[in-house]
């Protein structure tokens, strides 16, 4: 390829890209699946590697999308809400492993294995224990102010649980929780028949269903949607030194009586994360929501300081990091047979 048609051809995929990442974070209407956006994404990230000359900082490759729109107010995250890095293929898991290795001198750093929820993405700040706000991920530093919507989620306790006694986690003076809308297949499929019932389009899937109900600017139709939470995240929190691990962390989340994440695990070492991917891939046909990947990161949180976050330095937008990334799975692909036109 000339620099003259690989210029053309990251100006067509840039449209391309961000036309997409539209339909998916603000109108929740995607006309293609995620393996194909990321397949464009990549290819752009490629030839941007290519033609660094050609590469510039509005492309959709040094943003993490934005999913804010009209009618919420705006608040800013206290800590960025940064994009992972991912990847369906098992080579490019090793090579993250691999630089995580010769980072630290030693092969058998221990991750946190997480299965990863296909919703919205949420930032729920407690003071005192108490709920005060909830947020989308917005552009990473800012986003649409949800609180009212979120706080009808069944699931989600507005206050948290205080320590039995002195073994237990204390409730931090102001902590961002970080984690993920969606709602189960039964639910979704409910909501579809009476979609057909009144002679109205089905939606597409159970994660634009979420998102867009998120965005409702009718509370009680959000409430009769019957959307869940799940946490798993840590932002900001006062005082800074809470737990010292991802593990410790989602023992504090279940402490305090909030939602987690059911079959994570810690793995010790690359073949104990494959391993441990594989039965998450095993048991997704049974579970009763939308997953499309697991998320890998180190389960020391001094390890991850130390591994830090690309694009450290720029606009929060643009960081990555260094320290987890998200393992997809591919599309899933069934056989048919045409038996008449």
């Amino acid at each position: 390829m000339t620099p003259a048609e690989a210029q053309q051809k990251i100006a067509e995929l840039r449209t391309e890209v961000g036309r997409h990442e539209e339909l998916y974070r603000k109108k929740s209407q995607p006309e293609i699946s995620d393996f194909e956006f990321d397949q464009l994404a990549r290819q752009l990230a490629d030839l941007e590697k290519e033609f660094p000359r050609f590469a510039t900082a509005d492309s959709p490759t040094q943003k993490i999308g934005d999913d804010r729109t009209e009618g919420f107010a705006r608040a800013k995250h206290r800590q960025a809400m940064t994009t992972l890095d991912n990847t369906y293929d098992e080579a490019e898991l090793r090579e993250f492993h691999a630089r995580l290795a010769k980072l630290f001198g030693r092969g058998d750093l221990v991750f946190s294995v997480e299965p990863k929820i296909d919703g919205a993405s949420i930032s729920l700040t407690y003071e005192r224990g108490e709920l005060v706000r909830a947020v989308t991920r917005g552009d990473g530093e800012e986003g649409d102010d949800v609180t009212v919507n979120v706080k009808t989620i069944a699931n989600l306790p507005h206050t948290l649980r205080p320590p039995a006694d002195l073994t237990e986690t204390p409730v931090p003076a102001l902590v961002e929780i970080r984690g993920e809308i969606f709602l189960r297949f039964e639910v979704f499929a409910r909501i579809n028949q009476a979609q057909q019932e009144a002679g109205l389009e089905p939606y597409a899937n159970p994660r634009n269903l979420a998102s867009g109900t998120l965005k409702q600017l009718d509370t009680a139709g959000v409430r009769a949607r019957g959307l869940e939470i799940v946490l798993y995240g840590l932002g900001a929190c006062e005082p800074e030194v809470v737990v010292d691990s991802q593990a410790s962390w989602h023992a504090a989340l279940a402490q305090w009586g909030l939602p987690g994440l059911e079959h994570r695990s810690t793995a010790r070492g690359i073949e104990e994360v494959v391993t441990a991917i594989r039965r998450i891939d095993a048991l997704r046909s049974t579970l009763p929501y939308a997953t499309d990947g697991v998320v890998v990161k180190l389960d020391d949180f001094g390890e991850q300081q130390l591994a830090g976050y690309r694009g450290e330095g720029q606009s929060a937008r643009k960081l990555s990091p260094r320290w987890a990334c998200a393992y997809k799975f591919a599309p899933e692909r069934a056989e048919t047979r045409l038996k008449a036109i």
